[in-house]
């Protein structure tokens, strides 16, 4: 099976990233996902709606506007 870091938004100001998991049938390894992207100061959360998450995602992209 092939590992993959989830989908994601990264929010620098707050040091946080949101990963978004279409259904719970992922083993959730937040620690894992964040040493993947290089951010070891960060928070994690897990999202699973997918319209918060594209939500959250379009708030991201105005702030670096």
């Amino acid at each position: 099976m092939a590992y993959k870091t989830p989908t994601n938004i990264i929010l620098h100001k707050s040091k946080e990233v949101i990963f978004y998991i279409p259904n719970n049938k992922v083993k959730i390894d937040i620690d894992l996902w964040i040493k993947d992207l290089n951010l070891s100061n960060y928070k994690g959360m897990v999202i699973y709606s997918k319209c918060i998450f594209n939500r959250l995602k379009n708030d991201a992209n105005i702030e670096k506007s």
